[in-house]
């Protein structure tokens, strides 16, 4: 465990960190099949070295930060694959699979391992559900209070794992997102609450989640009301990043982060012959992060479809702090 406060201390000293990329494109990226009921969990009984390589490689591109592979790893994932009886031992792994990685591949870096707690595949009512589709078939519907056992289970899992703080990175809508944060303060660990946020056609005001109409600047100060180190706007276009990133400005005075997707359209089927397109060009990427650091933005990172290059190229191209005026 590396401590956390060598981190806030970096924040607080307006540091730019780089978080690292997407989990799951970048096993892809290594031959690792997804799962639609779990994605990239799945990974953790069958590729257990891959998902290790993968983290080497985000570091060998400079990251600061690395995320477990634990996004789409809570109990409701797991169980409809046979695999409820192991949602301890491959949280457990996730973890030492990051720490092993840190010990071979940081040196002498400091590196923090960002334990990642999610909504992932949660169908409780209507609100806040993500959007099924033929890759991503709706789940049996699960209680609120079986839900939010499940996350505090995972959350505490990861805790006594040992990751060094806590990315609570809900998708859903509001109601989903409290879940996720109060699951992950209720470990005493530090916790970087994350939104993912949508434009609607014609609407500028953007939304929290995939398909909620909860406006973020409704919730933003709710859901930080409850606690919180850092705000991040995660999985989500850069555009809706963008148009995002005032809102956050306006009412939280902490660390931000952005760790958009590329917009991909690949991600579940797996390529094997061609690459699949990526909009979010590597230069392109650097090219607004840059800006976003110059807007005060203090950790950087990327999700779907952001994989090793675009990681590589921030290292190098972004500013070790931010500019005074930010």
């Amino acid at each position: 465990m590396t401590d956390y406060s060598a981190l806030k201390s970096r924040l607080d000293g307006s540091e730019v960190v780089l978080l690292d990329g997407a989990i799951g494109t970048q096993l892809q990226a290594m031959a690792v099949p997804m799962s639609n009921l779990a994605w990239a969990a799945t990974a953790l009984e069958t590729h257990p070295f891959t998902v290790r390589r993968m983290h080497e490689r985000y570091l060998g591109a400079g990251v600061d930060i690395l995320t477990t592979n634990t996004y789409s790893a809570a109990r409701h994932n797991l169980e409809p694959l046979g695999l409820g009886e192991r949602l301890c031992e491959l949280n457990l792994r996730a973890v030492m699979l990051a720490e092993d990685a840190r010990a071979r591949a940081a040196g002498d870096r400091a590196v923090w391992i960002a334990g990642s707690v999610s909504n992932y595949g949660l169908v409780v009512g209507r609100e806040g559900d993500w959007p099924p589709s033929a890759h991503f078939p709706r789940r049996s519907e699960t209680s609120e209070a079986q839900a939010r056992a499940n996350l505090r289970d995972q959350a505490a899992i990861l805790a006594d794992a040992g990751v060094d703080f806590l990315l609570a990175e809900a998708t859903g809508g509001h109601r989903h997102r409290m879940w996720v944060v109060e699951a992950c303060l209720a470990t005493g660990l530090p916790v970087w609450v994350g939104f993912k946020v949508h434009l609607d056609p014609g609407d500028p005001e953007p939304r929290v989640g995939y398909q909620s109409a909860d406006r973020l600047a409704d919730t933003l100060d709710e859901v930080m009301a409850l606690g919180g180190e850092a705000v991040t706007l995660f999985h989500s276009s850069v555009a809706a990043c963008e148009a995002a990133l005032p809102i956050v400005k306006a009412h939280w005075k902490g660390p931000i982060g952005v760790y958009p997707e590329a917009e991909r359209g690949d991600y579940v089927a797996r390529y094997r012959d061609q690459a699949a397109p990526t909009p979010l060009s590597p230069d392109d990427f650097v090219a607004h992060a840059r800006d976003w650091v110059a807007e005060g933005v203090q950790i950087v990172g990327g999700c779907c479809g952001v994989e090793l290059e675009h990681i590589r190229r921030l290292r190098a191209a972004l500013p070790p702090r931010l500019p005074e005026a930010a």
